[in-house]
């Protein structure tokens, strides 16, 4: 009997309760006036060319897009040089549909990748993106004797024809243009220095950086030493922290008996949360110099590079020869990597920043 009044009053209280408001009924919200058509965009290919290895003749693509709305999207449908691949209904969410759809052993040549997305006033909109997919590359600027663009889900100089050694479990991500090198713990990539070296040499890249470390190199050639820091001879790129939570770049070179530094400081200072970046070094007989975005953040003069011991350019570490100040694996993202066996000068350097 104690267990069912208390029960009961339990039941008058909360009836009350609702009764006198305290319990805000649930009433529908109008979602507004639906104004705009759907919004699509194309994440990959995002470029014009699709280069695959020369050594492949197809390839497979993974489509990915994204679409947006301000109300409802009801359908999507998407196809490849006018013929269907797939359609889409019942959305989880209604507003943002962001997926991707495999083609696989794609051929050489020109293709219209289409989306088309319908929303629930039957507004329309249609986004085409035309690639093609090539197995061939031409120097593209003067000097110009390496590029890995990290296309076709592989680590290879497209000039040269080097595929890179690949230490650890490195990855690919959505790069500058198309996809990009994504590194891991523990993980680099390493060529041989043999016909890419000379006592002028250059660099260029595009750069997402990871701040979850704080050191890392980023493109590296020193000589083998127990101290793993011998700076006598190759070059390092690297980052450190630098002020305010950012990071700097650093160049260091060596001339055979000594190393010389072009830090700098917070000119080359980038931050922990930056989208991408261009960064480029040149190396000559009686200079040195560091860009970033295009310009000029520290240059200096020099007495040569030695390239003594030092048989292998190290991509996204310092590993294996310059790790004695924790410069190990980076985890950001690097694109368009391209050597040179000159000097660039300062117009060419914004030129290949600019062409990006």
């Amino acid at each position: 009997m104690k267990k069912f009044n208390i029960l009961f009053l339990s039941t008058l209280l909360i009836f009350a309760a609702c009764q006198d408001g305290y319990i805000d009924d649930i009433n529908p919200v109008d979602a507004g006036n639906d104004e705009n058509a759907p919004a699509i965009t194309i994440g990959y290919p995002s470029s014009a060319v699709v280069l695959i290895p020369f050594t492949d003749e197809s390839t497979d693509i993974d489509f990915e897009f994204e679409v947006r709305d301000d109300i409802e999207i009801t359908s999507i449908a998407i196809a490849l040089n006018g013929q269907p691949l797939e359609s889409y209904q019942g959305f989880l969410d209604f507003r943002r549909v962001k997926t991707s759809f495999k083609s696989e052993n794609l051929a050489l040549g020109n293709y219209k990748f289409e989306v088309n997305a319908t929303d629930a006033s039957g507004k329309t909109t249609t986004k085409v993106h035309e690639f093609e997919i090539s197995n061939i590359y031409a120097a593209k600027y003067p000097g110009e004797i390496f590029y890995m663009p990290f296309e076709g889900n592989v680590y290879m100089d497209l000039l040269g024809e080097i595929t890179a050694a690949k230490i650890g479990s490195p990855s690919f991500g959505a790069g500058k243009a198309g996809r990009a090198y994504a590194g891991a713990t523990d993980s680099y990539l390493t060529v041989p220095t043999a016909g890419l070296v000379g006592s002028e040499f250059s660099g260029s890249f595009w750069y997402k950086i990871n701040a979850s470390t704080t050191h890392a190199g980023l493109v590296t050639v020193s000589p083998p030493d127990p101290s793993n820091n011998k700076r006598s001879s190759g070059f390092r790129l690297f980052r450190e922290p630098g002020a305010s939570g950012n990071q700097r770049i650093k160049l260091n070179v060596g001339n055979g008996t000594a190393d010389v530094w072009f830090d700098g400081g917070t000119a080359a200072d980038i931050s922990a949360t930056a989208d991408w970046v261009h960064i480029a070094f040149t190396i000559a007989p009686d200079r040195c110099a560091l860009y970033i975005n295009g310009k000029v953040v520290k240059d200096g003069s020099f007495t040569g590079v030695s390239w003594a011991d030092c048989d292998a350019i190290s991509i996204a570490s310092g590993a294996p020869n310059f790790t004695g100040w924790n410069h190990k694996s980076d985890l950001s993202l690097i694109d368009e990597l391209r050597f040179f066996d000159k000097a660039l000068t300062a117009e060419e350097v914004n030129t290949i920043f600019e062409d990006n």
